[in-house]
């Protein structure tokens, strides 16, 4: 029988519904799904308040749910039913089975809902015997329907593990999905987590194999689409892995105090501190007072004078310090030589004439920085930043990110200038970033080596927050660098000289706040707005009797 919306037949003719009529029926039909669906809610609630977990509780839940699976309480309830049910195993394993395809009529619903694939897991982790072959299948059917569903993907990876399919196996699957299509940035995605399951349980010389074939595969993925960023996301991901195999990066041992600074997130139960190849009892803590840190701050009993030989132990691995003026150092200075140096050259080469034929391809100029900062930093480093300013002109919505990445790089340059001035054992207290037009200081834990540092001339208005890193610092110039407020400037528990000079405060009240925090011997606060305030010394010598106060 042939029907036809929105009309009907009067006096034999054909009559259209107006347009105020067609609203007032969807008005009707909304009405009676709200109606229906506060009914049903209301059901569901009044069972749970009264543990009343029967076979109306599932259908009426379940009705709704069918509707819109992203209910999350709906799940929460269900599961609370299982769980009442525990006694009769029969029952509950029915029940089980029957959520499964209850799931998976949800997920034809909806087949990137959190919940479902929560739900789907939840049960899987409670059912005895499970069909892990099966859910191998509903997941290959689901990517092929969609092969960016990342809930999908995610759930496939808890399968694989519940059925012990390897990773290698695993990483043939990822693989001609990749091949397929290249522009398939949730594969690649688990394709990075599986490498690093392999990477684990490898030795040096097969992972270094395995990421040059990765390499080569990335690259003709960014030559077939280059504007698709799925695959340069990827090739990111590959240059910044972490090569070598040693944590320690830097530590200072000084009058009984010492600074730990690792290439990794550590906890004090894998350090170590041996003094005179006897483990020392240390007092650590964390920068940010966290159980697991990159830098840490640690205070220990034994006079520097008894001290004749320290090494540091970090997960199995010992640090030798050398001793100079006074001080205990270890210094990993040198990135590692590129195992693949060849290789990534060529690749630099593919991608300065991608970036020719396409010169506002944003990922070429890009790519191309992380190959040479990989390859030679020292040796590309005016080239990088001529990228950077190539990548400002022509990606404007994203120059803040790169001036920031600019800032990085710049003080990562400065770092190795010093570093090779020191030589092999000394050490420098102080450090002059001034006048580089700066944007950001990439929470460099470095800074925590030195006690002076010059920040002036520079634009950290927006990145008072990241001086947190300067708790070794006794002085500290921010003159010309447009401050307007002190709101977020750190605590710095060894400052004693700050100067503020040339910038835009007028906020007596924050500077106040910020000589309450600190122990200074001198402030200077000549040209700026606050100045003005003829209370201003007075005020702050009501704080600070013997402190040095330039404000004219």
């Amino acid at each position: 029988m042939l029907r036809i919306k929105n009309i009907n037949f009067q006096h034999g003719r054909v009559k259209v519904r107006t347009t105020a009529e067609q609203e007032a029926i969807k008005n009707k039909e909304k009405a009676e799904k709200l109606a229906r669906y506060r009914a049903d809610m209301g059901i569901v609630f009044e069972k749970r308040r009264n543990n009343v977990y029967d076979d109306e509780l599932m259908i009426v839940s379940g009705r709704i749910l069918l509707q819109n699976p992203d209910i999350y309480t709906l799940w929460n309830i269900r599961r609370e039913a299982f769980i009442n049910n525990e006694g009769d195993e029969d029952l509950l394993k029915k029940f089980y089975q029957n959520e499964l395809t209850f799931t998976e009529n949800c997920l034809q619903k909806n087949p990137k809902s959190y919940w479902v694939w929560y739900q789907r897991m939840w049960i899987m982790n409670h059912l005895e015997d499970c069909d892990w072959k099966r859910e191998l299948m509903l997941c290959s059917k689901c990517l092929n329907l969609d092969e960016r569903n990342f809930h999908c993907w995610n759930y496939r990876e808890f399968v694989v593990q519940k059925a012990g399919i390897s990773s290698e196996e695993e990483f043939q699957f990822a693989t001609s999905k990749i091949l397929n299509n290249f522009s398939n940035y949730s594969s690649w995605h688990y394709r990075s987590r599986l490498l690093s399951k392999m990477f684990h349980n490898s030795n040096q010389e097969d992972i270094d194999e395995k990421k040059k074939d990765e390499l080569e595969l990335v690259m003709n993925a960014t030559f077939t689409d280059p504007s698709d960023s799925s695959a340069w996301f990827y090739q990111r991901w590959l240059l910044d892995t972490h090569e070598s195999s040693f944590i320690l990066s830097q530590a200072l041992v000084k009058d009984n105090s010492v600074i730990l600074l690792a290439n990794k997130n550590i906890s004090t139960e894998s350090i170590y501190l041996q003094v005179n190849n006897e483990n020392e009892n240390v007092q650590w803590k964390s920068w940010q007072e966290t159980k697991f840190s990159k830098l840490w701050f640690g205070t220990f009993k034994k006079q520097i004078t008894e001290i004749k030989s320290i090494q540091i132990e970090i997960e199995g691995t010992f640090y030798p310090l050398l001793h100079f003026n006074g001080k205990w150092i270890y210094r990993k200075r040198k990135y590692k030589s590129c195992y693949n140096k060849d290789q990534l050259l060529e690749q630099l080469s593919s991608y300065k004439q991608l970036a020719e034929m396409e010169p506002n391809n944003k990922w070429a100029y890009l790519t191309a920085i992380l190959l040479m900062r990989k390859i030679d930093f020292i040796k590309f480093y005016e080239d990088i930043l001529t990228n950077l300013r190539v990548l400002v002109n022509i990606d404007s919505l994203r120059s803040n990110y790169y001036e920031d990445l600019r800032s990085k790089y710049i003080i990562e340059y400065k770092l190795f200038e010093l570093w090779d001035i020191e030589g092999n054992q000394d050490v420098k207290s102080e450090i002059d970033l001034s006048g580089l037009n700066l944007t950001t200081l990439s929470n460099n834990e470095h800074f925590n080596f030195f006690e002076e540092v010059n920040l002036g001339a520079n634009f950290l208005s927006d990145s008072l927050h990241q001086l947190s890193v300067l708790q070794n610092c006794k002085k500290l110039s921010l003159s010309s660098n447009e401050l307007d407020s002190l709101e977020k400037f750190p605590t710095l528990q060894n400052l004693e000289i700050l100067s503020l000079r040339n910038n835009k405060l007028s906020n007596i009240e924050e500077i106040l706040q910020l000589l309450r925090r600190h122990k200074l011997k001198l402030l200077d606060l000549r040209e700026n707005p606050v100045c003005n305030n003829k209370e201003l010394q007075a005020t702050i010598m009501q704080i600070n009797t013997d402190l040095q106060l330039y404000i004219e």
